[in-house]
């Protein structure tokens, strides 16, 4: 069966450099190749975006109230449904807006499939946490990008209609590379950094480590890629720990800058909080670089060993994790190979053909 009626929507912005954007994007694009009819929205669009990129429009629940539902929200959902008319929609990152497209499928005709990405299911916020039973329970189908998550779901007491099915995130391994030749390591070594500019990305604490290295006589520059709500934050810590000029916000990138940055750094550092497959360190692997990493979630699972993993929450663990691989060169080097290696493991067709024949089975399976 093809030309399937399929919507992607996001319950997250558009415009951010995020790993949930990177895979929907690119599954758009392949589910499209394929000959499926296929749509995208997005819950938000705080950027101009370049480009036919679907439509942008949140869909919140009712909060702090014993009744979640909110009609007109509801409303304005089914005429964005009426007109796209999807067979199946594919909702990424759990979120309380996911039941309103649960209430209307029975009613419009279509399928839920509700793709799990991480922090929407290993840290919830406070005011979604309420609702991620019913979104996973209601959906037709639950598809996680780790066995971290499935096995979350399950330690949580939440049980899905059908097993979760994992679908690894995979990474473009010819897009993200290696350069043809990296440069000597400078006197000042150069980290960077991918993602959302909130609590759960672990930044400040990234900067904390940066600071305790400048004081314990391993200056570094660190270029953080990215926007989000805490970027005055950050800055002001930056600020107050002496390492300001030491520390670049790079904005967000399209991804050729951002490889080009992968390219000519020394080290990728993740300090996350929570995880679930973090594409930002598959690409930054694919592209040769060495990794320091908080060991959260799916984090040591993806590395498969080719990372240097250290306690979550810890500037002081982090700093001397990266003061460590830095002060060897040779293992350095070594570890960037490793990286690479592993990276190569993770196939993105694999995972886009099992996200397409789940969401075309969808359409012909009884409910």
């Amino acid at each position: 069966m093809s030309g399937v009626r399929i919507l992607l929507y996001a319950n997250v912005d558009a415009a951010e450099a995020g790993g949930v954007q990177a895979v929907m994007r690119s599954l758009a694009g392949r589910l499209a190749a394929q000959g499926h009819r296929v749509r995208v929205g997005w819950a938000e669009r705080s950027a101009p975006s370049s480009g036919d990129d679907g439509w942008a429009e949140a869909f919140h629940v009712r909060r702090g109230e014993g009744r979640w539902l909110h009609l007109p929200t509801l409303a304005r959902l089914a005429v964005r449904l009426l007109r796209e008319r999807p067979q199946v929609v594919n909702i990424h990152f759990a979120s309380p807006s996911v039941r309103y497209f649960i209430a209307l499928a029975p009613w419009l005709g279509f399928r839920v499939a509700v793709t799990c990405h991480g922090s929407d299911v290993l840290r919830p916020l406070p005011h979604d946490a309420p609702h991620l039973a019913a979104v996973l329970t209601g959906a037709d189908a639950v598809t996680v990008v780790s066995e971290d998550i499935a096995a979350r779901l399950a330690q949580d007491g939440i049980a899905p209609s059908r097993p979760p099915l994992v679908i690894a995130n995979g990474v473009d391994t010819g897009f993200w590379a290696p350069p043809a030749s990296r440069a000597a390591a400078s006197a000042l070594p150069h980290l960077v950094a991918l993602g959302r500019l909130e609590p759960v990305k672990g930044f400040d604490i990234l900067i904390e480590a940066a600071a305790l290295l400048h004081a314990n006589g391993t200056p570094v520059r660190l270029t953080i890629i990215g926007e989000g709500s805490e970027r005055e934050a950050l800055a002001a810590q930056a600020a107050r720990l002496g390492v300001e000029q030491a520390v670049t916000f790079a904005g967000r990138l399209a991804p050729p800058a951002i490889r080009d940055l992968f390219q000519a750094a020394d080290l990728f550092v993740l300090s996350s909080r929570s995880e679930g497959m973090p594409l930002a360190l598959m690409e930054a692997m694919a592209s040769g670089l060495p990794v320091v990493a908080a060991d959260v979630g799916g984090v040591a699972r993806t590395a498969g060993g080719a990372a240097m993993l250290v306690p979550p929450e810890s500037p002081q663990a982090l700093a001397e994790a990266i003061a460590s691989l830095l002060g060897d060169e040779s293992e350095c080097a070594l570890s960037g190979e490793k990286a690479r290696a592993r990276a190569l493991a993770f196939s993105v067709e694999a995972g886009y053909a099992a996200y397409a024949a789940l969401l075309v089975a969808l359409t012909t399976r009884r409910a």
